[in-house]
């Protein structure tokens, strides 16, 4: 089951805004250096040249940049093109306290809905990911000033040495794509602005729409307000950043919809079709040349009834085609869909 955005029809376009920011965009590249080989950016990753001190101090911070981001770098109050001094300004004016408690936010397990901190459990999944790292986390936890001050002077490191020249050549072109889609919720109707943004999107009546993603989750939006954000660094992924008391924000490839993405039912019932007993073998058979269910039944020793029901079930897969032949109905192995089921697969759970 996708996520399904309800209520589409009754979100008011004037409550959609969008913003180019960079501490948004840095979060994005940050999670890219972290793991380049699935956003397919190794030689970009391998390009950035940072000193090694600073490169050992965003290591110990990468949890906070994974599929689960601290809040500031999932959402904004801001519209249009903040700059980043006003953006690394407003984190440094708030509490450390408050700071921490977002900076935790990917560690605190389910759900990510509440505002509380469970600061055991928080300890506990920090200590799985090292003994640095649980030693940080618990330092934010009980005396956050200095790992708070440490972060955020982090953040404004990668700004001066690498980012900064980053962002200058790409935020006039993200800032236009914003205010391009905001217009075309407002011309064409939210449904269609939202199925442009990303192929995994796509709509399924007047008032919803579907996103291709692994979450089950309904997410109403009558009322809610919607943040529309481009970035060159979130694909393959189309990030939903559903905080309370904020609006949906949408991190979305700003090249555009990209590739068609599989559904989950496609995936399943692929996998599916392939876990029952036997029907490997039938692929087999009708791998190097169309077969008919009686041939393979003689050839391979099954019973005809059984292979007719296995190929029915695989063609309804998408796995293995039929084309008549007089009489006979001889069905072959769609290779492309079988060599695909791997990536698609890891597009879906990626997305």
């Amino acid at each position: 089951m996708p996520t399904v955005l309800a209520g589409v029809s009754r979100l008011d376009p004037e409550r959609i805004r969008h913003v180019a920011s960079p501490l948004i965009e840095l979060g994005c590249a940050l999670h890219v250096l972290a793991e380049p080989r699935h956003h397919d950016r190794t030689e970009w990753a391998a390009a950035v040249r940072l000193p090694a001190v600073l490169r050992e101090e965003l290591s110990q911070w990468t949890w906070t940049v994974r599929a689960v981001r601290a809040r500031f770098f999932a959402t904004s109050t801001a519209t249009g093109m903040p700059t980043w001094h006003d953006e690394l300004e407003t984190l440094r004016a708030r509490t450390p306290e408050d700071l921490a408690a977002e900076l935790v936010r990917p560690l605190r397990g389910r759900p990510l809905s509440s505002r509380t901190t469970d600061a055991d459990a928080v300890l506990h999944w920090a200590r799985s990911r090292g003994r640095a790292v649980a030693d940080l986390v618990e330092a934010l936890l009980t005396d956050p000033a200095e790992p708070v001050r440490r972060f955020v002077d982090l953040l404004d490191a990668c700004w001066e040495q690498w980012f900064r020249e980053v962002w200058e050549e790409s935020r006039d072109a993200l800032a236009a794509r914003g205010r391009q889609d905001r217009d075309l919720a407002l011309r064409d109707g939210v449904s269609v602005m939202l199925r442009s943004l990303d192929s995994s999107v796509d709509v399924r009546d007047k008032d919803s729409v579907l996103v291709q993603k692994v979450q089950n989750k309904r997410v109403d939006l009558s009322e809610r307000s919607l943040l529309l954000v481009p970035s060159n660094y979130i694909a393959p992924h189309l990030f939903l950043g559903e905080i309370p008391g904020e609006p949906l924000t949408v991190i979305y490839p700003a090249g555009g919809r990209g590739t068609a993405v599989p559904t989950a039912q496609q995936v399943r019932s692929r996998l599916e079709a392939l876990a029952a007993p036997d029907r490997l073998q039938v692929c087999r058979a009708v791998a190097s040349e169309p077969r008919t269910a009686g041939e393979i039944a003689a050839l391979w020793g099954l019973h005809p009834t059984q292979v007719t029901r296995h190929l029915r079930a695989l063609t309804r897969a998408g796995l293995v085609t039929a084309e008549r032949q007089g009489r006979f109905v001889a069905y072959r192995l769609d290779e492309t869909a079988l060599r695909n089921l791997g990536t698609d697969l890891l597009d879906l759970v990626m997305r």
